[in-house]
C-alpha cells in the first residue's frame, strides 16, 4: 500500500484479500509502516481519525524487518522479543530494501504447531497460582514440541527462560495483592541457579534471593520480615506450580538471603575476601544472579559491589578453580563412564553433576576472571570467551557446544522419565548415544586442563 493512500483503500483492500494487515511503502517499496485491523478499530471505529485519512496517520512505525533466509524459530523469538505479530521480510533484512513480503504469528503458530505468545498472555493475565500453574505446564508440551522438531536449543533455552521469569514475575504480583500493605521500600527480586543462568528447562528445586533498600537500623527487622513474609508466599506459589522447595534453603524465604543492600554487599565482600569453602560453595551460587522483578537498580549496584571487590583480588580465582576441578573428566583409565558407586544411585552416570556442572563452573570462573558483566548462560559465556581470546576460540565453542548437547541429553532424558534427567541409566543407551555423550567429554577435559595453566592450580 503507498503511503498516499487513504485508510478507506486500506480497509476495502484487507477486506476483499481477507487479510489482517497491510504493509505501507515508499516509492521504491521501502517498508515504512504497517495498518493492522486493531488500528482500524482503535483509532477509526473510535473516531480519533476519519476514514479518509492517509495511511500514514495511524501506521506503526518503524517496522521489524528481517531476511528471507529467516528461520521460523527465530522469527517466533523475534516477535516475542518486540512484541509484535508481523515481521517485515525485506531484501537484505533492513527496512532500507524492498519489501517482498510478511510473516505474521499465525503463520509462526501454522509452522511449529505452538504458541508460546499465548501461553505468555495466559500467565501475564493469571489471578491465581491454579491458573499459573495450568498456564507453565503447557510450556512442558511446547518444550516436547521443540525438542521433537529439533528446534534449535538456543531459541528453546530462550523460550522457556522467558515463560519461567514470567511465571516468577506473576508469583511475586499475586503475592504483593495478598500482602496487607504495599512494600516498606522498593525492592529486587534475584533468580539464582539454572534460572539466574537462563538455563533452566525442566521443574527444578527454587534458588532465589531478595534485596532491598537500605532503612534506618530501628527500622531493619521490620523490615526484613515483611520481605521474608512476601518470599514465603512467593515461594509457595512457586512451589504449587511445579518448583520445588530448595532442599538446602537457598530462596528469599530464608533471612541469610533476604538482606538489604548493604549486608548483601557486606555479605559478597566477606565470600570474596575471606574465602574458605563454604564461601567458594555460596558465592557460585549466587555469582549467577539475575534480576527478575523489582528495582533493577539494586541488583545493578550489587553487581558493581562485586566486581570491585573481585578486582581486589587475585587468591579467591584459585579458589573457584580449585572448586571447578572437583569433578574430573566423566570418563575412567579405560574410558568407561564412571558412575555412582553406592546408595540409591548405584551404577547411575550423574550427568549433572560429572558433566554440566564442570561446564558451567569453568565458564563461570573465566567470566568473572575477565570482567564481564551481564552474561550468565554458560554456552553465552564460552561463546563470549571466544571473541576476547580469538587464539583460544576453537577450545571455547568445542566447550559451548558441548554444554548445549549434554543439556539436551539431559532434558530429554527428563521427560523420558518425568524426572529431572541428572541420573541416567547407562544399560538402557543405544551405542550411538554413549558415543555421542562421550565426545562431549574431550572438550571438558581439555578446559580443565586449560584452567590448571592459568589459575596455576597444580599444587594449589
Amino acid at each position: 500500500m503507498q503511503r498516499k493512500r487513504t485508510l478507506k483503500e486500506a480497509a476495502i483492500k484487507m477486506s476483499e484479500f481477507k487479510i489482517g494487515c497491510m504493509i505501507v511503502v515508499d516509492d521504491n517499496k521501502y517498508p515504512l509502516g504497517i495498518i493492522t485491523s486493531s488500528d482500524i478499530k482503535n483509532k477509526i471505529a473510535t473516531g480519533l481519525f476519519p476514514i479518509t485519512t492517509a495511511v500514514t496517520n495511524i501506521m506503526s512505525s518503524p517496522v521489524i524487518s528481517e531476511k528471507k533466509d529467516l528461520t521460523v524459530a527465530d522469527a517466533q523469538l523475534k516477535m516475542i522479543k518486540y512484541n509484535i505479530g508481523h515481521l517485515c521480510i525485506t531484501e537484505d533484512g533492513t527496512p532500507n530494501s524492498k519489501l517482498v513480503g510478511v510473516l505474521t504469528n499465525h503463520d509462526v503458530i501454522a509452522a511449529l504447531g505452538n504458541n508460546p505468545t499465548a501461553i505468555l498472555k495466559d500467565i501475564k493475565r493469571a489471578s491465581r497460582t491454579k491458573t499459573l500453574r495450568a498456564a507453565r505446564r503447557k510450556a512442558n508440551g511446547l518444550l516436547v514440541s521443540y525438542l521433537d522438531q529439533n528446534i534449535p536449543l538456543t531459541h528453546i533455552i530462550n523460550i522457556i527462560s522467558q515463560i519461567n521469569d514470567a511465571v516468577t514475575m506473576k508469583a511475586i504480583e499475586i503475592a504483593l495483592e495478598k500482602m496487607p500493605t504495599p512494600p516498606p521500600v522498593t525492592f529486587s527480586w534475584l533468580a539464582l541457579g539454572s534460572q539466574g543462568r537462563k538455563e533452566q528447562l525442566l521443574f527444578s528445586d527454587q534458588d532465589n534471593a531478595l534485596v532491598f533498600e537500605d532503612v534506618a537500623a530501628d527500622k531493619y527487622e521490620e523490615t526484613q520480615n515483611y520481605f521474608l513474609e512476601l518470599s514465603k508466599l512467593v515461594s509457595k506459589s512457586l512451589n504449587k506450580v511445579g518448583f520445588e522447595y530448595c532442599e538446602a534453603d537457598m530462596m528469599a524465604s530464608n533471612p541469610a538471603w533476604c538482606k538489604s543492600i548493604s549486608e548483601w554487599k557486606t555479605q559478597f565482600k566477606d565470600w570474596i575476601l575471606n574465602t574458605d569453602e563454604k564461601a567458594i560453595l555460596l558465592s557460585s551460587i549466587f555469582f549467577d544472579f539475575s534480576h527478575i522483578y523489582g528495582n533493577q537498580k539494586l541488583a545493578n549496584e550489587l553487581t558493581d559491589s562485586i566486581y570491585d571487590t573481585l578486582s581486589k583480588t587475585a587468591v579467591f580465582f584459585r579458589f573457584l578453580g580449585r572448586d571447578a576441578l572437583k569433578n574430573p573428566s566423566p570418563l575412567g583409565f579405560f574410558k568407561q563412564f564412571l558412575v555412582e558407586q553406592d546408595g540409591e544411585q548405584k551404577d547411575l552416570f550423574n550427568i549433572k553433576y560429572r558433566a554440566l556442572m564442570p561446564l558451567i563452573d569453568a565458564a563461570r570462573l573465566l567470566i568473572l576472571s575477565k570482567q564481564v558483566r551481564g552474561v550468565n548462560n554458560t554456552y553465552e559465556r564460552f561463546e563470549k570467551m571466544a571473541e576476547l581470546e580469538p587464539n583460544n576460540k576453537e577450545l571455547y565453542e568445542s566447550c559451548a557446544y558441548a554444554f548445549k548437547a549434554l543439556l539436551k541429553f539431559k532434558t530429554k532424558q527428563g521427560i523420558l522419565h518425568n524426572d529431572s534427567g541428572k541420573l541416567i541409566d547407562l544399560e538402557a543407551l543405544t551405542k550411538e548415544e554413549k558415543l555421542k555423550l562421550k565426545r562431549c567429554f574431550k572438550p571438558l577435559h581439555d578446559i580443565q586442563e586449560a584452567l590448571k595453566l592459568r589459575f596455576d592450580l597444580a599444587n594449589f
